[in-house]
């Protein structure tokens, strides 16, 4: 099916308006009981989607693909599964900030993600983020009113947003906030809604909708709503983080926990695409129509898992041939099997984890033995030279420098 914003450049206006009332009156049209205004129009559209092939076949593919990753994820060794998670929560919160312009590196992310993970008391940049995306692992509650999308909002972005950037209403702005093209035009693309008890209208409106059991599959639901964010904008800052925070959470239901943690890298990879995305539904020439965005929206989920399965099936099939080498390796046979689990620990820390190695500390907690124990065994593997140290006070160890390549 032709989109109607294509349509909109291709005939005359009355021929395109009979296509756009012909669709929306379709049979099998589904309206959402949410409007919209496009900028400097008086007219508000529903919105609204017509189901399509195209639709189902990309709905199967994403749970086809998740399927496959969680199958892989659950395989996995548990200490190559922490470290896979914190890789995925660093690379979803780097993308995130790229995305909404946040200097970050991926190195100093990473190193916050573990501190927080491991409980360590000194206070890190973007703890409370951090903290958020952990809680997608667990058991979590699906926000159900504005204050609870308030919420989200202030821990995504605690310490990140300027003092005057920050809600000056009851729980969203007060003012009017304008929303810039990105290519540096200075061009107003949208303005946010106002005032503020609209926005808590509408707010709760658009969480009555993705809350509410209906016929419409959870994944078309995710992507209208986190499009109908975008268009209420209820913050001066961060509305961007806040929303796919959100959507992560509803993906979960149909997608899994773990790979929910791709829809920023997607978003930022595909950023052209997904800001463009938001342009074209909020103009007049599609007049609600959200199949574009919603194709879109799939599309990037899509293609963001796929990448994220390929590096896990590559890093498990590493894995495995590591333990196979381990497996064979002479200088393990006079020792016990603590000293070869050390060393197959060592290995998923190698392929799952970009950092230097881990400590007696680390080893201790995930052996649950003594450090006495640890430091003994440790010492053999590096007078075998199987094992090399980095750096002391603290010491990391990992596994010899290209190892796995003899």
């Amino acid at each position: 099916m032709r989109h109607v914003h294509k349509v909109f450049h291709e005939t005359s206006a009355s021929e395109f308006n009979k296509v756009y009332e012909e669709r929306f009156n379709y049979h099998s049209t589904v309206r959402f009981g949410m409007h919209i205004k496009p900028m400097d129009q008086s007219t508000y559209y529903e919105l609204y989607y017509v189901p399509t092939n195209k639709m189902i076949r990309m709905i199967s593919d994403l749970c086809i693909i998740s399927r496959d990753f969680n199958t892989t994820f659950g395989n996995l060794p548990k200490v190559a599964q922490k470290q896979f998670i914190i890789e995925c929560i660093s690379e979803e919160l780097y993308n995130t900030n790229q995305l909404e312009g946040i200097r970050s590196s991926r190195e100093q992310i990473v190193r916050s993600t573990k501190d927080v993970i491991f409980n360590k008391k000194s206070k890190k940049r973007f703890e409370s983020m951090i903290k958020s995306y952990f809680h997608l692992l667990d058991d979590f509650e699906f926000p159900q009113t504005s204050k609870d999308i308030r919420k989200i909002h202030d821990d995504i972005t605690q310490g990140e947003i300027d003092s005057q950037e920050l809600p000056d209403g009851e729980i969203f702005r007060k003012e009017t906030t304008y929303i810039l093209k990105k290519s540096g035009s200075g061009k107003v693309v949208h303005q946010g809604i106002t005032p503020e008890s609209e926005i808590i209208s509408l707010t709760e409106r658009l969480l009555n909708f993705i809350n509410n059991d209906s016929d419409i599959p959870n994944l078309i639901k995710v992507a209208v709503s986190h499009y109908y964010f975008g268009y209420i904008h209820p913050f001066y800052d961060g509305n961007g983080r806040t929303s796919r925070f959100i959507s992560s959470m509803y993906l979960s239901k149909d997608l899994g926990n773990i790979s929910t943690l791709s829809l920023s890298r997607g978003c930022n990879k595909y950023k052209t695409k997904y800001l463009e995305a938001f342009e074209i539904s909020n103009s007049i020439r599609s007049r609600g129509e959200m199949n574009s965005f919603i194709e879109t929206f799939l599309e990037i989920i899509i293609e963001a898992l796929k990448q994220m399965n390929t590096e896990l099936k590559e890093k498990s099939l590493l894995l495995n041939l590591a333990l196979k080498k381990l497996d064979g390796e002479p200088k393990l046979q006079g020792l016990t099997k603590n000293h070869k689990d050390i060393m197959f620990v060592l290995a998923q820390n190698h392929f799952f984890d970009s950092s230097s190695g881990l400590t007696v500390s680390d080893l201790t907690e995930i052996f649950e033995k003594s450090a006495v124990t640890i430091r003994k065994i440790v010492k053999e593997l590096l007078d075998f030279s199987l094992v090399e140290q980095e750096g002391e006070r603290p010491a990391y160890f990992c596994i010899r420098h290209k190892y796995f390549e003899e």
